[in-house]
């Protein structure tokens, strides 16, 4: 049995279909009783649960050999990861799979990178075998600005500079293969993209897969963090998000890792691939 936390989200929901599409015994969790049947209907266990409720992540790890943990980006993360590696030791899970971001660890100096790091240090101390996937800005966030984009003509840039996107489903395939293959256990998987692309490479490529003039304009970092903050981010996780996108201009967020060919065979999906297979959303 394979466990999945947050089984709805960018890289639950695919990693929950690879998996059983690898013929894997799956067990969904989510925090949302109506996205339950909607699970089942895939093929696998579903249960709720919060992050906060020991009985209830208990029940979720209860037999499990294996889980993938990923919470969103929150005050709390740090502690509702620990209360997951508390009762997945309990039920004697072998191998938990912990999503993070690239760069964490002790030396990190970006608020992310620290809180990341405290999570994957904990999992290590735990005594559980363990494999970091460490993913950078995913292209699924880009479709949060597609009604806007389709309507104005506008991307709105908050980076600033050359960010090697990622696709989410590919992170997610990365995990599966974590899960189900040999070797992994103890090993840190920095995950990018195959290309390395600015606002105005995005607006291109909008452009030219759409058909219609799309135009990047820079948002700055008190906007950015105003609107997240609209959306309903907290105050911390807002600012801490718009410290991440600070480093884009250096370029620190352009470098390439082969790790996605290296571990799945075939190269990471592209940015152009992705507006394609989501075009309507930018033209609706």
């Amino acid at each position: 049995m394979i466990t999945v936390f947050g089984a709805t989200g960018n890289t639950g929901s695919p990693l929950v279909d690879t998996l059983l599409a690898k013929g894997a015994e799956v067990r969904a969790v989510t925090s949302n009783p109506a996205s339950l049947d909607a699970l089942k209907a895939k093929g696998c266990e579903a249960v709720v649960a919060s992050f906060t409720d020991p009985a209830a992540l208990a029940r979720a790890c209860n037999g499990a050999e294996k889980i993938y943990l990923v919470t969103p980006a929150h005050l709390d993360m740090r502690q509702w990861k620990a209360n997951v590696i508390e009762a997945a030791k309990a039920a004697g899970v072998r191998h938990v799979v912990l999503a993070t971001g690239l760069g964490a660890s002790p030396k990190a100096g970006l608020t992310f990178g620290k809180w990341h790091s405290e999570t994957q240090e904990l999992l290590k101390q735990s005594g559980l075998d363990w494999t970091f996937v460490q993913p950078t800005y995913f292209m699924q966030n880009l479709l949060w600005q597609a009604g806007s984009v389709a309507k104005t003509g506008v991307y709105h840039d908050d980076l600033g500079g050359p960010v090697a996107w990622i696709d989410a489903r590919d992170i997610a395939a990365v995990a599966a293969e974590a899960l189900t293959g040999a070797g992994h256990e103890g090993k840190t998987y920095g995950l990018t993209g195959p290309e390395a692309l600015t606002g105005v490479d995005i607006a291109a490529i909008l452009s030219d897969v759409t058909g219609r003039s799309v135009i990047c304009a820079p948002l700055s970092a008190e906007d950015s963090k105003a609107t997240m903050i609209a959306g309903g981010m907290q105050d911390e996780v807002a600012a801490a998000m718009v410290e991440l996108a600070s480093i884009a201009p250096k370029g620190y967020l352009a470098g390439i890792e082969a790790t996605v060919s290296d571990v799945l065979g075939r190269p990471a999906r592209r940015f152009r691939e992705f507006v394609t297979e989501h075009r309507d959303a930018f033209v609706q």
